[in-house]
């Protein structure tokens, strides 16, 4: 970031007509301040409902991007993701009902669904990369999934079973606006977080072997060492935002521990861009907004009660029109945008 800094300045004192990439990056400036801005009011503004819902976008944002680091950075499909969402959830869904509904049970929940995510992750991984190619991880993750939803409907002393557990949270969680701005915070935090992941050294070897994984072999590299890292990277991100999505909802249920739930996340990685990181932000808020405008359709038309036909189309335009996503579209049009600037100063 340095270099590029130096860069720009020596840009401007050499040729003024850099101010033409300048304006570019003045207008991302721009942009994202004014969505900041947005943010930052909407829930000041804005009904119950969408309060809830833009919450939910950031909380599933960071579920997509915990599945994104296994999926876009390691080339790891993981259908038993949901262990981690669902599982996180559902701890703090027992502690607050069991032990209390203070912020000192909420610690403790928090740290059980880490150690929790990580024990997992850790189960998980020596099973899956003991051998055996993509299609078998993939069956064999499935089956755990399932072994554990199973095994929360059953107990329902516990878990409440297909009922579900409704609880209540802590004061400082109870108010809307509150966990809005709480589930926003945590997005930022994880972003970050993650980010500085995707870019150390570990990363860069986590794309080698999304890549070439003989050849990282080759390079010397322990790939199950690294891969296992990943898992514990997603998990550990995946469990904290179950940990969210139940504060946000009060409610946890055997649906967010299903196949489909971790679909949910392939879903909003391959519409934002598989290995980007933001476009699980973007797919999340695309596939949110989608459905919660078709679903408010329904009273308009009875066409639309049928929804998830519509959705499903959208969904197969997507792929089909931008196989890279929202996220690969626009950095693919910026690189393009980039080599015609270079071509003109030629």
């Amino acid at each position: 970031m340095t270099g590029l800094f130096y860069n720009l300045i020596e840009m401007i004192i050499k040729r003024r007509k850099v101010y033409k990439n300048l304006s570019i990056s003045i207008g991302g400036l721009i942009f994202f301040t004014t969505l900041l801005l947005f943010v930052t009011i909407l829930p000041h503004v804005s009904g119950f409902s969408t309060k809830v819902l833009y919450s939910r976008i950031f909380i599933l944002a960071v579920y997509g991007m915990s599945y994104d680091i296994l999926r876009g950075y390691t080339g790891f499909i993981n259908l038993g993701h949901a262990i981690f969402f669902g599982s996180g959830a559902y701890i703090v869904g027992i502690f607050l009902t069991h032990f209390g509904n203070n912020l000192t049970v909420l610690a403790l929940a928090i740290l059980t669904v880490l150690i929790y995510s990580s024990l997992a992750a850790l189960i998980m991984g020596k099973i899956v990369f003991k051998g055996g190619g993509v299609i078998a991880a993939a069956m064999v993750t499935m089956a755990l999934g399932e072994i554990v939803r199973n095994v929360a409907e059953r107990w329902r002393e516990v878990t409440m079973g297909a009922d579900g557990l409704p609880f209540r949270v802590p004061d400082m969680f109870r108010d809307r606006i509150m966990i809005y701005y709480y589930a926003f915070l945590f997005l930022i935090i994880m972003t970050l977080a993650l980010r500085q992941f995707i870019l150390s050294p570990t990363g860069r070897v986590l794309l080698a072997i999304r890549e070439n994984e003989q050849r990282a072999i080759f390079l010397g590299f322990d790939t199950k060492k690294y891969k296992m890292i990943a898992l514990q990277v997603a998990g550990l991100s995946a469990g904290l935002a179950g940990a969210m999505f139940a504060l946000l909802n009060r409610f946890a249920n055997t649906d967010l521990l299903t196949v489909q739930q971790t679909l949910n996340a392939l879903l909003m990685t391959l519409v934002g861009g598989t290995g980007t990181l933001y476009g699980a932000i973007v797919g999340s808020a695309f596939i949110s907004l989608t459905q919660d405008t078709l679903l408010d359709l329904r009273a308009v038309h009875p066409i639309f009660d049928r929804w998830l036909l519509f959705f499903g189309s959208i969904y197969v335009l997507v792929v089909l029109f931008m196989p890279s996503g929202f996220v690969g579209l626009y950095n693919s049009k910026m690189a393009k945008l980039q080599v015609r600037l270079v071509q003109r100063k030629k």
